[in-house]
């Protein structure tokens, strides 16, 4: 079933979304947005004065599966950081069908770059679980990052880090077969795995490939060569990784061997 191009909750009329993305009861910093800011991906090098100032600001809100947390379009006003769960981002077709450019789970910005530029969101941003996000209105943050500057280079380096994924995701794309391409989703995949060699797919696999810039049964013909060759085994929506150093060398990120001396 394709992701509905208005989720139950969405209106066009406010930037949050009534019922499906509402505002979460006031929680004490330290138990609440303070412990969250904590494992925020950089977020380690932050020192207690300037988490305790950006736990102070903005709004937590939870989010029902499949509801969305913002909308292509919209005016963007706040940087959103994923707290709990994962997030699908991409964008709506003229006929409906969603097509997904990345996922951001726990701890991860889902849009670190709008709300600077004054503009509206370039994409979608829909729940795949339930999750909790944290709303940072932009002037706030930005009086935050000028109190701390530890805050303004922690947004920087996330910002370096966003930018460089989509510089690698649009390689991938540009010199990379499907097979290269499949290997190394599947290896980012492993990685915010619980389980460092499987791993459980909670999306269609349309999604998955629209991802990977390919059809849905290309991705499915190329896990089944994957299987074929020993390195993964496919138990309906699971994959088990029996052989990493295949999957590197197949993606294209395995070390070159040293030169002979």
């Amino acid at each position: 079933m394709d992701i509905a191009p208005h989720p139950f909750g969405y209106s066009s009329t406010s930037p949050i979304m009534n019922n499906a993305l509402a505002a979460a009861p006031p929680l004490p910093v330290h138990d609440g947005l303070y412990a969250a800011l904590r494992q925020a991906n950089g977020a380690q090098s932050l020192g207690e004065a300037a988490l305790l100032a950006l736990a102070r600001i903005g709004h937590s809100h939870a989010v029902a599966p499949k509801a969305c947390v913002i909308q292509r379009g919209q005016p963007a006003h706040a940087l959103w950081l994923l707290t709990q769960g994962t997030v699908c981002v991409g964008n709506h077709d003229s006929q409906g069908h969603w097509w997904q450019t990345h996922t951001v789970e726990a701890h991860g910005w889902i849009d670190l770059s709008s709300a600077w530029l004054g503009g509206p969101y370039l994409e979608t941003a829909q729940a795949q679980t339930a999750v909790w996000v944290h709303e940072f209105p932009v002037d706030e943050l930005a009086a935050v990052a000028a109190a701390h500057p530890e805050v303004s280079r922690w947004l920087l380096t996330s910002m370096a880090a966003s930018v460089r994924r989509l510089t690698s995701d649009v390689h991938d794309l540009l010199a990379k077969d499907v097979m290269a391409r499949c290997a190394g989703w599947l290896l980012d995949s492993l990685s915010s795995s619980e389980d460092p060699n499987e791993l459980v797919l909670h999306q269609h696999k349309r999604f998955i490939a629209s991802q990977l810039g390919t059809s849905p049964e290309t991705f499915s013909r190329t896990l089944r060569q994957l299987r074929e060759i020993g390195a993964v085994e496919i138990d309906r929506y699971r994959i088990r990784v029996h052989d990493v150093p295949a999957l590197l060398r197949l993606s294209g990120r395995a070390p070159l061997d040293k030169p002979p001396a």
